[in-house]
């Protein structure tokens, strides 16, 4: 009897924690349309942020295509870095507020390495010698969920890349 009473109260409350939509969610997935609204309002946002950071500047920035900003600190000489080319460059990297994120040294091959759109765009702007600031939006750089470390998600981030050897 005690068994049977133990079986069916277990039954009852395996049949209670079944994972059942809640009556009074409203929650649905959203349409191609509503994601696409959103892209459009997180872009604008980070749009006005980097023109508020630009107006407190004093350097001049020129906007990409792509929606990437760059500020030409020194230019460098003459033959633009490309896909595959082998940079050793000086880089400091911190989120639009200023918070330092991470600085150094780095070597890598230019559209093999996971730079990020931006770092990888903007690479093939300079050339040996060259030192540029660049504002990169999070679609260009960590998106809307960071690095996992240092870099928050929806971050727009601020580099200082000063270039030092290319092979």
């Amino acid at each position: 009897m005690k068994l049977l009473t133990f079986i069916l109260l277990l039954t009852m409350l395996v049949s209670q924690c079944q994972n059942k939509p809640d009556s009074k969610s409203t929650s649905r997935t959203p349409s191609e349309d509503d994601l696409i609204e959103m892209n459009r309002s997180l872009i604008s946002r980070d749009q006005g942020l980097i023109r508020e950071y630009i107006s407190k500047s004093d350097r001049t920035y020129k906007e990409t295509g792509t929606g990437m900003w760059y500020s030409v600190i020194t230019g460098g000489g003459n033959g633009k870095i490309k896909t595959g080319d082998n940079v050793t460059f000086d880089y400091e990297c911190s989120v639009i507020d200023g918070a330092t994120c991470y600085s150094g040294s780095q070597t890598l091959r230019v559209g093999f390495a996971d730079a990020g759109a931006g770092v990888t765009e903007g690479l093939q702007m300079m050339s040996l010698g060259s030192d540029y600031m660049f504002i990169i939006p999070p679609y260009l750089a960590y998106g809307i969920t960071g690095d996992g470390n240092r870099i928050p998600g929806s971050a727009i981030l601020i580099y200082r890349i000063r270039i030092k050897e290319i092979n």
